[in-house]
């Protein structure tokens, strides 16, 4: 038995709670011990917050693992280098499909109805959320955030920390910039640079960060 202590108490960590329950009802062997965030709330959804996330290294052994259920790219990248040494679990919906030759890596999570088509590569804490379609011969590297609906074409890139709104459509054969935002209900037809946002279709440039 695998226990889970989930980093983060927002919206995103209802969400991976839904996902790891979903898990367990089919019959994976893992459970919840607890939340580790910096709010004063006693508990979410009925799991404890066991203590602030700075403490996290008192929660450390061989049958935990950790999962960082938080919306920033940038603050799971910071919390992931914090705790470097730690095994972080990745959550994978069970009503979700695998093609065949993906790779997912760790701490990522998949929530329910997403469809990851053949060989395609998911980087490190990376949260796909419901509803995504990702094509065939994809590459999304670490941090990134799908929101709920978007698609990626195929032999898309996402490069790092970059940040795609809901009901998103990136076409085929594109590459958005590390650290990019993509807005709501927006169609990319061109490559991203770095650090730009995004919003329109098809999307243009509103802002550089």
């Amino acid at each position: 038995m695998k226990n889970l202590i989930i980093i983060g108490s927002d919206v995103y960590a209802r969400r991976v709670i839904k996902c790891i329950e979903a898990l367990i009802k089919s019959g994976e062997e893992i459970s919840i011990k607890g939340i580790l965030d910096n709010n004063e709330k006693n508990n979410v959804k009925g799991y404890k917050i066991l203590d602030k996330i700075d403490n996290a290294n008192l929660y450390n052994d061989e049958d935990t693992s950790f999962i960082i259920a938080i919306k920033n790219n940038k603050t799971r990248q910071e919390i992931a280098d914090k705790f470097q040494e730690f095994d972080y679990y990745t959550v994978i919906h069970p009503k979700t499909h695998i093609g065949e030759n993906v790779s997912i890596g760790k701490g990522s999570i998949i929530m329910d109805e997403v469809n990851i088509k053949d060989n395609t590569k998911i980087g490190n804490h990376v949260i796909i959320n419901h509803g995504c379609i990702i094509d065939e011969n994809v590459i999304v590297e670490d941090y990134v955030n799908l929101l709920q609906s978007s698609s990626l074409g195929k032999l898309v890139k996402l490069d790092s920390l970059t940040s795609i709104g809901k009901d998103v459509l990136v076409i085929p054969k594109i590459c958005i910039g590390k650290k990019s935002i993509i807005k709501n209900s927006s169609i990319v037809i061109e490559d991203v640079g770095d650090n730009c946002i995004m919003e329109g279709t098809p999307a243009k440039i509103i802002k550089k960060l």
